[in-house]
């Protein structure tokens, strides 16, 4: 197996993983999030979106780094930009996700208020796209890795 394979299954490995998290806040965590009471969800959702958004950022710049890699040494650029790509979900996460996830988090926040149960239903579709995003990125290196492979 060339040094180049072993990069792409590792960084399409990598790129998984990121998905998974996503999905899994998505169809998992969300839901969980609405089917407890406010103060559980809020207290919940505080150790969640800390452990979850280094995993994301670490993961992220792996890939980043990886598919830089992968392209300088394929000359395959597809690779780069899947992960540019991908990394159009911080500049997201900052401007649209952001105030909400600081809502929530927010210290003597009312949990019972309109506002948090607005903020808590709202959190999953605000957090579609990044799932989204992480999926087309997936498919997309799956997809140049299968035509590497074919080559």
């Amino acid at each position: 197996m060339s040094l180049l394979t072993i990069l792409i299954i590792f960084n399409i490995f990598i790129m998984a993983c990121v998905f998974g998290i996503a999905v899994c806040s998505s169809l998992i965590v969300h839901p969980s999030l609405l089917a407890v009471p406010r103060q559980s969800a809020v207290d919940m959702f505080r150790p969640f979106f800390h452990k979850s958004a280094h995993y994301q950022l670490i993961l992220s710049l792996v890939v980043l780094g990886g598919s830089l890699l992968i392209s300088i040494v394929s000359q395959n650029w597809w690779w780069f930009g899947g992960a540019v790509f991908l990394q159009t979900s911080g500049p997201y996460t900052l401007k649209i996700l952001m105030p909400t996830n600081n809502r929530i988090m927010a210290e003597g926040a009312d949990v019972n208020s309109e506002a948090m149960t607005h903020d808590l239903i709202a959190w999953g579709r605000l957090h579609a796209p990044r799932t989204i995003i992480s999926a087309i990125t997936l498919l997309w290196f799956l997809i140049c890795g299968f035509s590497l492979a074919l080559v």
